[in-house]
This record gives structure tokens, C-alpha cells and sequence, in this order.
């Protein structure tokens, strides 16, 4: 990846993010359209007409975009490869359509470079009509031409680049720009997915407080894995990291009412505003996802309740 075609990304991932955090994680295609700017240029996300985007001054493609699901059919996070043995390999692996088979598509092409680069792009699914989840960055793993469509993975960024890291993302002309690097891993199993798939259902704002900085969000089991929870949304819940671990502590509960609870061991401590914070959330109610078929499962609350209750 040459230097000019990092800053783009760098600076497209950044402008992004910003982008979501203003509308709430979905992003209305009026505001994709405008584009960013980075060394003095306007560069555009997305092409409203095609799924494949390369800007003109890049060689490999920026993003891939979806439509909103036609009636019947599964939003993106819940249309992965999962459960079949025969195909364990995938496990983890978005799978993206393409409009058209073979290479001689042009998009095509430009998602065979990104490809073979490995460079990361911005993936855009449509949740509404013209309407957008963003998800970022992700990577081409598989690509299948012949056979109509391609397999990506995702990761999560990191912050200040304390760990290793792949490529550099500094030098960019905002605090909060600034402060982004690529993980070297990209996650393709079924506990990443599940934590990816989850914080999309609620729209990438905590359950709890409605925060919505991703960096400190993760997607939280309801029911453990180690005790056989499924990597399913409904067996999860979007949490900010303080959340997650005074949930995972049982201090913090959510009845089958999605009501929240706070344990005896902070509500009878006075430390500050963010023991404040947390204290005043008992009796309130969770978060949920916009769709029904994403909220908590009543019995899966129940079950991790009664351990609340212990």
C-alpha cells in the first residue's frame, strides 16, 4: 500500500467515523455523498449507482455497499457462514455479491487489487432506503469472480497503536484522526462476528449509557460461551467496556423486562461521578435494537438474571 493510498484510507476511516457518531451509526446517503478531503483533494465513499467503489486517484477500491434487504431476506449481520461443517474454512467470512461474474468488470478489478494489496476498505450496508450501516475497516479474504462473489473479514481499530500494528494511520490532520491504526489481526471467527454482528444490531451505542464511541464498545454474551451461550444476537448485548465488566462481575443485572439492575456492592458505595453514573441507572430500562427479531431473548436474561440474584 504506497503511502498516498494510506493517508486516503486513514483519512476516509476517519471521516467516517465521524460521520457515525453524528447520525448514530446509520448514515444517511446525503452525507456519504459528500465525500472527504485529505492532501488538498475532494474524495467520494461511494458511487450511488455501483456496490464497487474506487476513487478515481486510487488504484484498488475504497468501499462495497449493499441495498436495503429485499422483504424476507437477512440483514448483513445475519447472513454469514455459520453451522455447516463443510464449510468451517468460511466460518466467520462476510459474503459479499457481485453484480457481475468475471473480471473483465472493471469494479471487479478494482476489488481484485484491493485483494491482492490486502489494503482495507469501507463496507456500506444498506439498512433503509438511503440509509447505511458503515462498517470498517474490512479486507477481501476470498475472492471468487468466477463464482459471483467474494468473502471479507473485519477488525476492530485500535487505539494510539500500543500493539503491533499493520500500517500506520498518524500524521492526519485531526485530534481524533490522529489517533487510529490497523490491527495486524484480522478477526474471522465466530466470537468476533458475533461481537461485530451484535454492535450493529444496536446501531454501535451501548445498551446502558448510549455511548457511542466504538472503540469502547463490545458486543457482550448474555449467557457465557464457557457456558455454552450461542455466538447468536439474541444472545447478546452492546456494552461499553466499564459496562461489560461490572456485568460480567454481576454488578450490573437486566431482567427478562429488560430492566435494568444495579448490585448492593455499588449502589451502597459514594466515589465520584462515574460511581454516580452507574448507580443511576438501576431500575431503568435497556437499549434494545431497532429490530424485534435482535433484542435480548427473554430466556437467556432470565437464566444470566438468576446468577444476578445469587
Amino acid at each position: 500500500m504506497s503511502d498516498f493510498d494510506q493517508r486516503v484510507r486513514a483519512a476516509a476511516f476517519a471521516a467516517m467515523e465521524k460521520l457515525c457518531l453524528q447520525e448514530g451509526g446509520r448514515v444517511p446517503w446525503e452525507a456519504i455523498r459528500a465525500g472527504f478531503e485529505t492532501d488538498g483533494q475532494k474524495i467520494l465513499f461511494a458511487n450511488k449507482v455501483t456496490g464497487i467503489f474506487k476513487p478515481r486517484q486510487l488504484e484498488a477500491a475504497l468501499s462495497i455497499k449493499t441495498t436495503v434487504p429485499k422483504q424476507g431476506r437477512q440483514p448483513w449481520y445475519r447472513d454469514q457462514v455459520f453451522g455447516d461443517e463443510s464449510q468451517q474454512e468460511y466460518a466467520g467470512l462476510l459474503r459479499y455479491e457481485l453484480a457481475h461474474r468475471g473480471l473483465a468488470d472493471p469494479t471487479n478489478q478494482a476489488l481484485r487489487v484491493a485483494w491482492e494489496r490486502k489494503v482495507p476498505l469501507i463496507y456500506l450496508a444498506g439498512v433503509a432506503p438511503g440509509v447505511y450501516q458503515p462498517i470498517f475497516p474490512v479486507w477481501i479474504e476470498d475472492f471468487r469472480p468466477e463464482g459471483g462473489y467474494v468473502l471479507a473479514a473485519t477488525a476492530d481499530f485500535e487505539r494510539h497503536g500500543k500493539s503491533s500494528v499493520a500500517a500506520s494511520l498518524a500524521a492526519l490532520p485531526s485530534e481524533i484522526e490522529a489517533t487510529y491504526s490497523l490491527s495486524l489481526t484480522r478477526n474471522r471467527n465466530h466470537q468476533a462476528w458475533f461481537s461485530m454482528r451484535t454492535k450493529a444490531a444496536y446501531g454501535w451505542r451501548c445498551a446502558f449509557s448510549g455511548l457511542p464511541v466504538r472503540e469502547l464498545l463490545v458486543g457482550a454474551h448474555i449467557v457465557p460461551d464457557s457456558e455454552g451461550g450461542l455466538a447468536a444476537v439474541r444472545n447478546g448485548i452492546c456494552m461499553s467496556t466499564l459496562h461489560h465488566n461490572a456485568f460480567d462481575a454481576n454488578l450490573l443485572g437486566v431482567d427478562p423486562d429488560f430492566r435494568i439492575h444495579v448490585s448492593p456492592k455499588l449502589r451502597d458505595r459514594n466515589d465520584g461521578d462515574l460511581l454516580v453514573s452507574l448507580k443511576g441507572l438501576d431500575g431503568s430500562k435497556l437499549r434494545l435494537p431497532a429490530e424485534p427479531a435482535d433484542r435480548p431473548a427473554r430466556e437467556l436474561l432470565e437464566r444470566r438474571f438468576a446468577g444476578f440474584q445469587d
